[in-house]
């Protein structure tokens, strides 16, 4: 199984070149066709056209260059009703999205693009945070696992292309708890295994106390370059109740952060 055609979502913020470079060596490693995705809103200042046209440009000649099946396509209109359509017609297997400086992910009164793009959204989508434009190569990736892998399958997919195609090493990090202090539960043993089956170097990390502080310190202390989480599965009322782990890491993420969540 591998993604053939890959869409990356490209704006005016300069976070979205580097949100492409992940699309871009994810599609060279699975000889994937990349398509660069731009909308804006009709009547849009000449310094926005001139920023998208700019990184279009240069993304695409990267690609090119590198023997990827590349195109562009642009449009006008809301992204959230655009982009759907878009990659249902293309038949895409995934989705890089780049949050815009003012999204929130997991803000449960406020509702951006991306909320709604991972309601709708049929294929693979990586919605993600850049914090730091310098490291576009992750050297270290922290994959945060609970204790059931809902979609262990796509998610060992797409780990596993990054972590191949940069070189990386990966590290699964679990929150114990006193009954499983010393023991990594059943579904992170065999999506360590399927990792190291595709030849990808994986270490097993753990933590304690409140998910969303550990995962920032674990990240922090050993220096990872990129987190990738998996799409919260609580609804409104659980969160208010119990918190928003993966909303709290989007929200200040320690480094850029991918938030991955599986098609349906």
């Amino acid at each position: 199984m591998s993604y053939h055609k890959i869409f990356s979502v490209v704006n005016e913020h300069t976070a979205s070149t580097v949100t492409t470079n992940y699309a871009i060596s994810l599609a060279l490693g699975c000889k994937a066709d990349l398509v660069l995705y731009a909308v804006h809103d009709e009547g849009c200042n000449d310094t926005i056209l001139h920023n998208i046209d700019r990184h279009l440009d240069h993304l695409y000649s990267v690609a090119l260059k590198l023997g990827i099946s590349v195109t562009r396509i642009i449009e006008v209109g809301n992204i959230g009703a655009l982009l759907p359509k878009r990659v249902d017609a293309e038949n895409a297997d995934l989705v890089f999205y780049p949050m815009t400086p003012h999204e929130l992910y997991g803000a449960n009164l406020r509702r951006h693009a991306v909320h709604h793009l991972l309601r709708i959204i049929r294929c693979d989508l990586a919605v993600i945070r850049v914090i730091t434009m310098a490291k576009p190569h992750p050297v270290r990736i922290l994959v945060p696992l609970g204790k059931v892998v809902g979609d262990a399958e796509r998610r060992v997919l797409f780990v596993a292309g990054l972590a191949k195609n940069f070189h990386s090493q990966v590290t699964l990090f679990h929150l114990s708890d006193e009954n499983n202090a010393d023991q990594m539960p059943e579904d992170i043993i065999r999506f360590r295994e399927q990792l190291q089956q595709q030849h990808v170097s994986v270490l097993e990390r753990r933590g304690r106390g409140d998910l969303g502080e550990a995962i920032a310190v674990e990240a922090i202390t050993h220096h990872d370059s990129l987190i990738v989480l998996g799409a919260s599965e609580r609804g409104v009322f659980r969160k208010l109740l119990f918190g928003n782990p993966a909303g709290d890491v989007m929200h200040r993420p320690p480094c850029n952060t991918i938030l991955f969540r599986s098609g349906m």
